[in-house]
């Protein structure tokens, strides 16, 4: 009775806080082989909140695996404040405990971003990008590159590349020079997207995912890191970055409005030895994926399809799908599962009527549907 009592007179902190400002984060070490049970637990400090984190190697510690987690202390949205921001290094030590190495504060914007680069840290701070190298006391600027055009708010690093995703203006490529120690601006995009998410694909290609509900796959163009990079920072930056086409642009090579915010994707494969296909999930919990196909056979078998249920599908909230698939920017590239997936929900007249403008029979064209499926799952 009296721990009931007890349990009753407690209060709970809810998920929202009760004013602007305030803020309770902790870092948790799992195990995922004993169902993710707690191994070490840290709190942050008072009104501080975690936003990233990153496992980091540099090279001056022989490649140990360290982690690094991005802080924001007293930060309001709207308008955007906040008191001080901080990137905290910690070692895991035996596995099963983490162990605090030093803290940097930092200047020039809140810490929403951070990637392993090359042997060192790669952050990305308000409107500006820097690399850090580990010190004895705390974290050592190398090289930044600045003037980048609202809030870092995703990067990957690749080879000599970092794929930086603005919060507001879609993507930037940069590219780090080791002998002069600079970053320089390769390419970015003409379309405004706010950036939720981003995976790379190859070392030209990233999808990206934004908060209007669309992913994106972006390409830089061929021959564009020939030498026509924009140095944004330095003596050269009033005649490099003073027209608005100075840059490259990236190409779009597919979009697809999904109807929820892709708040994560990622390149792999659901089954031991299968393709890789792009996977996504959704602010609501679902979980989707981009299927690349591999035959010209398959792209014209779907796309017939696909023409097909567009015009014979029932449709019960009288909206055409092409157009819903293009809310925001026209369907490319892209084939809507969901709605072939709709085949085999048809009545079996209507199941051969397709079937014969696609002069195939009905068994085909589930047996397809089946394979594509399996392949995935």
């Amino acid at each position: 009775d009296e721990e009931e009592k007890e349990q009753k007179s407690t209060l709970i902190r809810g998920p929202v806080p009760s004013s602007p400002g305030h803020w309770a984060s902790c870092v948790r070490l799992l195990d995922p082989s004993d169902g993710c049970s707690t191994l070490d637990c840290v709190e942050m400090g008072r009104n501080e909140a975690a936003f990233c984190c990153a496992s980091v190697r540099f090279h001056s510690r022989k490649g140990e695996a360290l982690l690094a987690i991005g802080t924001v202390t007293g930060m309001t949205l709207h308008p955007l404040k906040y008191s001080a921001s901080h990137i905290a290094l910690y070692r895991v030590v035996n596995g099963s405990r983490l162990q605090l190495l030093h803290r940097t504060k930092v200047d020039d914007g809140p810490v929403l971003a951070l990637a392993h680069f090359q042997g060192k840290l790669l952050a990305g701070i308000g409107q500006t990008l820097r690399l850090f190298e580990m010190g004895k006391r705390q974290l050592l600027r190398k090289c930044e590159l600045r003037g980048l055009p609202t809030m870092v708010k995703t990067i990957q690093g690749a080879a000599d590349r970092a794929y930086v995703g603005d919060m507001m203006q879609s993507m930037q490529f940069v590219r780090y020079d080791p002998t002069a120690n600079r970053m320089i601006l390769i390419a970015s995009d003409k379309v405004s997207r706010p950036i939720v998410c981003q995976e790379l694909l190859d070392i030209s290609t990233v999808a990206i995912g934004d908060k209007f509900g669309n992913i994106s796959v972006l390409r830089l163009p061929r021959g564009a890191d020939a030498g026509s990079a924009v140095d944004v920072s330095g003596t050269r930056a009033l005649w490099d970055s003073s027209r608005e086409d100075a840059s490259p642009k990236l190409e779009t090579l597919c979009n697809y409005h999904v109807g929820e915010v892709v708040t994560g994707m990622f390149r792999g494969s659901l089954v031991a030895g299968g393709s890789q296909s792009l996977i996504y999930v959704t602010v609501t919990g679902r979980i989707g994926a981009l299927v690349p196909f591999t035959s010209r056979e398959n792209v014209e078998f779907y796309t017939d399809l696909e023409g097909s249920m567009r015009t014979d599908a029932p449709r019960p909230t009288g909206r055409e799908p092409q157009a819903y698939r293009s809310y925001y920017a026209p369907i490319k590239h892209i084939i809507d599962g969901d709605l072939c997936e709709m085949f085999g929900k048809l009545a079996f007249e209507e199941q051969k009527k397709i079937a014969e403008k696609l002069d195939r029979n009905v068994a085909e064209i589930l047996k397809k549907l089946e394979d594509t499926r399996n392949a995935l799952l």
